[in-house]
């Protein structure tokens, strides 16, 4: 018995069951909301195609998993030279002059390495090739047993230092 509360009351009906109020509006979105929208999208498209990848840089996908790993500007600002950089990059690639790689572009005959212990991949490069046992034994005194790890040996700063001794007096300019 509130003056009103009945206009009210029938007003609120009409409007639940009104049909034509619930219409979304028929706007377009702002352009800086669109343009949003668009950096995502490509965003998590790159992000699905990186992280499903299986044909490339399947050395760095693996090394950028771990969660101690330096990545990007906080890993490569650390570094003194501009070759350093350049020989990490390769590293972490792949793409550098060992056999796996100059393989696929037939530069080499086979992917294998010459001791016959299997491809000559990065990882069998730092961690397995015969012929750099003795510079590899040095390697492992400098950064300890348990460091002897590819995403060590290619992330983490204090070490990167010593695997690119072992790279200079390996293989050096070839990588």
């Amino acid at each position: 018995e509130i003056e009103g509360n009945m206009r009210a009351d029938q007003e609120a009906k009409k409007a639940a069951t009104d049909t034509s109020l619930s219409d979304l509006f028929r706007h377009r979105p702002l352009k800086s909301a669109r343009t949003r929208n668009i950096k995502k999208a490509a965003k998590d498209q790159w992000q699905k195609q990186w992280s499903e990848g299986t044909k490339t840089a399947t050395m760095l996908r693996r090394i950028m998993k771990r969660r101690d790993v330096r990545a990007g500007v906080k890993l490569y600002n650390t570094l003194r030279s501009r070759r350093t950089v350049a020989t990490l990059v390769r590293l972490r690639t792949g793409h550098c002059g060992l056999k796996h790689y100059l393989h696929r572009f037939n530069i080499e005959k086979s992917p294998y390495c010459e001791c016959g212990q299997g491809k000559e991949t990065v990882e069998h490069y730092l961690l397995e090739f015969r012929k750099y046992t003795a510079q590899r034994k040095k390697l492992r005194k400098e950064v300890g047993a348990g460091r002897m790890k590819v995403y060590k040996l290619l992330g983490d700063p204090k070490i990167i230092k010593h695997t690119m001794e072992y790279v200079a007096t390996t293989k050096g300019a070839d990588i």
